[in-house]
């Protein structure tokens, strides 16, 4: 599972290759410009998350250098063309657990109450 800081740079690369047809030319700062703020990335933090993305077989990353500043050339692999999808799932996941979990709380505190009058009347 991606923590919030490798989804935000995979959805930075996923934008971008959705675009150019699976595969997409990326400087470090254009990734740290498409994330969001609170993140505060920096261009290390960048370079070891694409590593990390390249390995769990999201994309392929070749560094290269373009007009003399190096940049990262992307092409989507099938796990990352399928990103979108895994996010919605996630989500999916998380509302139906909160929503199990809710009703597993309620269902106990019924039994709870329940339990509490069949005693309450079992003293008098």
């Amino acid at each position: 599972m991606l923590n919030k800081k490798e989804v935000a740079v995979m959805r930075a690369v996923y934008e971008a290759c959705k675009v150019n047809n699976d595969c997409a030319i990326m400087s470090d700062a254009r990734i740290i410009s498409a994330t969001p703020e609170k993140y505060k990335l920096t261009l290390s933090e960048v370079d070891t998350i694409l590593k990390q993305l390249e390995y769990d077989g999201y994309f392929e990353c070749v560094k290269s250098t373009q007009k003399g500043q190096t940049v990262n050339v992307i092409s989507l692999k099938q796990k990352g063309k399928a990103f979108a999808r895994e996010v919605v799932q996630r989500r999916r996941e998380l509302y139906s657990t909160m929503l199990w979990r809710m009703a597993f709380a309620a269902l106990g505190a019924v039994a709870a109450l329940a339990a509490n009058r069949l005693l309450a009347l079992m003293r008098l």
